[in-house]
């Protein structure tokens, strides 16, 4: 495959994976970027249908456009990025989208521009919107903008302050703190790379009075449909033991409460099974939780009978958070369709 021989200012990595249906669309938004130094790495996961030959077909037209396929295991996002990010070795800047979303014109302009203005930063937060037909709809969630006091709190509540697509990194800052995308994580990749990026200080902010400039298409067929399935319930019982470790050791028993609180929303996802409560009984942290875990052994004595009252406080916790969350989002997201000019 041919590269720039020169440095550019903005790499994109983009993982693929039979896309045929809406890539044309991500890809002809990258097109139309008002800033032009870039280069996107889009990696192909070995698709079966037509991926490969759009991505090749526009490269043909602009070689800012770059076919890579996957060539090693394990199969997945995670890796794809990985192997993005590593073509992307002249880039200042990189960002990583998905290929079913959109992307404003002015979306590159503003990240370099907001990056080139705050150069302690190792990664500047950008405005996003979810919709479902319309990236006007009225309603919808919300990401990248400053509505949760603590980030920690809101992930381990399943809310997203920030995804992988709301941010722009300084490319230097992946070396300098060690971090790369968990090859092992199948579902909630992004808040698992959040985390990582925010135990390892890495300085971030979110970028005020910045406009909307990505765009995520909901009810497609990506990982979130596949919780369920036997790969994705491992998939999500290592990052529990891996997240909590990591809280643990940085911040001692300040998440602890919300730790149990995410604990207790994924035995909810898994209520038709036991085998959730040995797994999670079983992780290096529950061995400082003694009254949480005499909460989940009473609730498999109780047959299930009493689930509503064993873990009432973490549900009372999740429904008030979530309540004031969703207004602010509400907010945000009125305030977004006012300024967003695309």
């Amino acid at each position: 495959m041919s590269k720039k021989t020169n440095g550019y200012t903005l790499a994109v990595v983009i993982p693929c994976w039979n896309e045929e249906k809406l890539l044309h669309e991500m890809l002809d938004c990258l097109l139309k970027q008002t800033f032009q130094d870039w280069c996107a790495y889009c990696v192909d996961d070995q698709s079966t249908d037509n991926t490969a030959e759009i991505i090749k077909a526009y490269q043909a037209k602009d070689a800012r456009i770059q076919y890579v396929c996957r060539d090693r295991e394990p199969k997945g996002g995670q890796t794809c990025r990985n192997i993005g990010f590593e073509q992307a070795d002249r880039a200042k800047y990189v960002c990583f989208f998905d290929a079913d979303d959109l992307v404003a014109p002015y979306c590159f302009e503003q990240r370099v521009k907001y990056m080139e203005e705050h150069p302690k930063l190792d990664c500047g937060v950008f405005p996003a919107l979810a919709y479902a037909d319309d990236i006007h709809e009225k309603t919808g969630p919300v990401f990248g903008v400053k509505i949760f006091e603590d980030d920690i709190e809101a992930m381990l509540n399943q809310n997203l302050p920030m995804t992988g697509w709301t941010n722009i990194y300084r490319a230097s800052c992946f070396e300098k703190y060690g971090l790369r995308w968990d090859e092992k994580v199948l579902s909630m990749q992004d808040s698992d790379f959040s985390f990582q990026m925010i135990l390892s200080d890495m300085k971030y902010d979110y970028a005020a009075d910045a406009k909307a400039d990505y765009f995520y298409h909901v009810g497609n067929t990506g990982v979130a449909k596949k919780i369920r399935t036997k790969r994705h319930y491992n998939s999500h019982v290592y990052c529990l033991d891996k997240v909590s470790q990591m809280l643990s050791a940085k911040y001692g028993d300040k998440y602890d409460f919300y730790i149990e609180s995410r604990i207790v929303s994924f035995l909810g996802t898994f209520k038709d099974t036991w085998q959730p409560y040995f797994d999670l009984l079983r992780m290096p942290w529950m061995k400082k939780r003694y009254g949480f875990k005499m909460r989940m052994w009473l609730y498999l004595a109780t047959l299930k009978k009493d689930r509503r009252l064993i873990f009432r406080k973490y549900r009372k916790y999740s429904k008030r958070k979530n309540a004031i969350w969703n207004e602010r989002m509400a907010e945000e997201r009125k305030k977004q369709l006012r300024i967003v000019d695309w």
